[in-house]
């Protein structure tokens, strides 16, 4: 299957489930979203406002384990900001 422009705007299922390389980040932030329930319905953007992550450091580790995706990452962060 082809993978898609990462975004924050994807449901954090989605990423887990096409990048499951990203479950230990989303541990390093002590994030609850791995197996949650909800993570089918909400997006990544909206799991780091929950969680008050910053997006920019977010995406700079994502970019870190997924550096095909690196220069989308920084784009959909940038893009996505208040």
């Amino acid at each position: 299957m082809a993978d898609p422009h990462l975004s924050l705007n994807m449901s954090v299922a989605e990423l887990l489930e096409r990048h499951p390389e990203t479950i230990p980040i989303f541990m390093q932030f002590r994030m609850a979203c791995v197996g949650c329930d909800i993570a089918a319905f909400e997006t990544v953007a909206e799991a780091l406002a929950i969680y008050h992550i910053n997006r920019e450091r977010f995406a700079a580790e994502l970019t870190a384990i997924l550096p095909s995706h690196a220069s989308d990452a920084r784009a959909a962060s940038a893009e996505e900001s208040p």
